[in-house]
């Protein structure tokens, strides 16, 4: 005969029984290994053993080449409950940003300093969390009615390729946690992410000619400059056309300063290519780059159309300004927007009260962000995002504190057995 655990009892017996030194060592190993995104196999086969010494069924999965970058590995572990309870996804990209220039310490050395680790832990580090509360769940001897599910995955940094193709083969839960750095605060929203290229065409001619009849040299650079000053300031809130800004839009509550733009790369000169060994020739091309953030009931449709008429008020001035807009491969083109009040996000919060003593806050950073929150909720299964942050994320002498670590850790193991059913 089986018996439930009183939920207290629950929090303490799993908090009594996580390793961290598996836990320390776990995260050292994973930040001592490159894996930008496409060159995730090391780290994968690296988490796919971690996962196999902890008694959790594990497996690699190939990830075809896409549009965004080649071929790669994502790793899935899972553990099968009795049935009758909900089941539960940990999500976690493997790939992470290049490495910049200005780093103190070795990106890649798992140097801890102070109670800090340093190296790209955002967000490989709660990669290795999710093992670990896993582990601890199962050394405290609890049974689990309902599955459990960590998604290793390769390419969020490419578009969510590593999600988006576990998903196609059959990765499915009732609900998810994403351990993306939220300050261990609560997000169930965060904007999705548009990336438009504007090819700005000119005609081209030496600077020092006249203008034949007919045909005007149109220098694409400085067009493309005018089109960026039109745009206005990157990371910005955006207003709505009714308020005189270019984009089509209503508010929406948990989406304060949104939609936002960031102007990217920018590249000019001759021809498709961008020749640039004639500077004394007109450019006829000038890309821009651009990621829109936007929010729920925008789309690729309204900001098609918001583009349009925002380029063609240029003839006015310019009446052969020409441009092109490309769409890229679709990013995170979804909104993030769940329910605040699910059994997920009831569940995370009490453990945090647990484990902190205050209750958690609401994150009003992360709706800026994009993730693969985006394609599980498209495929139907509600969760949060939740998970350390520590200091520097994306930027030379990246860091996070070691016990930040350890409560996220217990946060989650707490979780695995609410949710998922815990039995003696």
């Amino acid at each position: 005969m089986t018996a439930t655990i009183d939920q207290t009892d629950l929090y303490k017996r799993v908090v009594e029984h996580l390793d961290e030194d598996f836990l320390i060592s776990a995260i050292q190993g994973a930040l001592s290994i490159p894996s930008t995104s496409g060159e995730e196999e090391e780290v994968a086969r690296y988490f796919l053993d971690l996962m196999k010494e902890r008694n959790i069924s594990a497996e690699l999965q190939p990830v075809p080449e896409s549009p965004m970058m080649g071929p790669s590995y994502n790793t899935i572990g899972r553990v099968k409950g009795t049935g009758g309870a909900p089941s539960l996804l940990f999500n976690g990209h493997m790939d992470h940003n290049p490495v910049s220039d200005g780093w103190s310490k070795d990106p890649f050395g798992g140097i801890i300093e102070d109670g800090w680790i340093y190296g790209f832990v955002h967000m490989k580090a709660a990669d290795a969390c999710y093992i670990a509360a896993l582990d601890a769940v199962q050394r405290a001897g609890i049974t689990l009615s309902g599955d459990v599910s960590i998604a290793l995955v390769c390419g969020e940094l490419r578009g969510g390729a590593g999600t988006r193709h576990a998903l196609k083969q059959g990765l499915a839960a009732d609900y998810f946690i994403l351990g993306e750095p939220t300050e261990l605060q609560l997000a169930t929203c965060h904007s999705a992410s548009r990336v438009v290229n504007i090819h700005v065409l000119g005609r081209s001619k030496h600077f020092a000619t006249e203008d034949a009849p007919g045909m005007k040299g149109v220098n694409a650079v400085e067009q493309a400059a005018r089109v960026i000053q039109a745009l206005g300031p990157s990371h910005t809130p955006m207003k709505p056309r009714q308020e005189g800004g270019i984009l089509s839009f209503e508010p929406k509550a948990g989406f304060e300063g949104l939609p936002q733009l960031n102007v990217g790369p920018i590249e000019g000169g001759i021809g498709r290519t961008y020749v640039k060994t004639r500077p004394a020739l007109f450019p006829d091309v000038c890309t821009i780059t651009v990621d829109f953030r936007i929010i729920p009931g925008m789309s690729r449709e309204t900001l098609q159309d918001d583009l349009v008429r925002f380029l063609d008020g240029f003839r006015e001035e310019e009446p052969e300004f020409k441009y092109e807009i490309e769409f890229t491969e679709d990013t995170f083109p979804v909104p993030f927007d769940a329910p605040m009040d699910s059994p997920v996000v009831k569940t995370i919060a009490e453990a945090h009260e647990m484990e902190h003593g205050t209750p958690p806050q609401w994150s009003q950073i992360l709706r800026f962000a994009a993730s693969d929150a985006s394609p599980m909720q498209e495929a139907g299964i509600t969760g949060l995002i939740y998970g350390p942050t520590g200091k520097y994320l994306s930027r030379p002498d990246e860091k996070c504190e070691i016990a930040d670590f350890i409560a996220a850790t217990r946060t989650y193991a707490y979780a695995i057995a609410s949710i998922c059913g815990a039995r003696e």
